[in-house]
């Protein structure tokens, strides 16, 4: 039932801006408010259909009306239940939303962006490589992600990939030809990507890296790698995003004792 409202709604607030993981995350936060409702209007129904079997008649009309006011007393009872709880940050930022940002707050931000830039990108050097010479006509793509990249980040951070450009396709259409054989081994090894879901939606939380190990690449793969190209590029991504923080000790992981959930308290 609650996969199937989600699947309404995503269409409907997608229109206006509202990504398909923050709609996942708000109906599964309400999803037993929308119980309860479905069940009360189980009940209206059994109590307004037995009003004709139980009641006497000329007292039948007076049973439905009170049992119709009791259920539009529950269901109001229970929307603002959920409006001054799962959704209240949500609708508090609307209702509130007439603020301004003074000049101050937006210095801080800039600084805490460009902090975070600083701390948070790698720029590797250029010894001349690039721009790559107009001879080179051709490459080596080595890493899983190369065939399934990531295009945005979780919660609010997600994005449409509809109409993306793939890493090959864009090499492609500059004119680079890519390994096929390099890609072939990464599309056999796995062709989904572990489920990235911020916190509070379905409790998906797989931050595995998936790669093929080094046994893949045998002698017969590097010797054709090595003939096809002496260029290569290496793609490597990770996921993360709202309500998904990386853990900074992977050695907790692979011993089983990462506890995501301390990492939101």
């Amino acid at each position: 039932m609650i996969e199937f409202i989600i699947s309404i709604l995503v269409p409907i607030l997608g229109g206006l801006g509202v990504s398909e993981a923050d709609v996942t995350t708000y109906v599964t936060n309400c999803s037993g408010y929308i119980y309860a409702i479905l069940i009360s209007i189980l009940v209206l129904i059994v109590l307004l259909v037995a009003a004709h079997f139980i009641a006497p008649k000329g007292k039948r009309h007076l049973v439905r009306w009170g049992a119709s006011l009791a259920w539009v007393l529950a269901l109001v009872t229970m929307v603002n239940m959920v409006c001054y709880g799962p959704l209240y940050t949500n609708l508090s930022v609307v209702l509130n939303g007439g603020g301004t940002v003074s000049d101050e707050a937006k210095a801080a931000s800039n600084e805490v962006i460009k902090k975070v830039g600083e701390e948070g990108m790698v720029l590797v050097k250029n010894n001349g490589l690039l721009p790559l010479s107009s001879d080179v006509d051709s490459m080596n793509v080595f890493g899983w992600a190369s065939t399934n990249p990531i295009y945005g980040g979780t919660g609010s951070g997600s994005a449409d990939t509809s109409s993306v450009v793939s890493i090959l396709q864009s090499l492609s259409d500059a004119g680079y030809k890519t390994n096929e054989s390099l890609t072939k081994m990464y599309t056999d090894y796995r062709a989904d990507r572990p489920a990235a879901t911020i916190l509070g939606g379905d409790g998906s939380f797989d931050i595995t890296l998936p790669e093929p190990t080094a046994d893949y690449y045998t002698d017969d793969v590097m010797g054709e790698a090595e003939s096809f190209s002496d260029v290569a590029m290496v793609v490597i991504s990770r996921g993360g995003g709202e309500g998904y923080d990386l853990p900074t000790d992977m050695n907790s992981v692979i011993h089983g004792t990462y506890n995501v959930q301390m990492k939101f308290l």
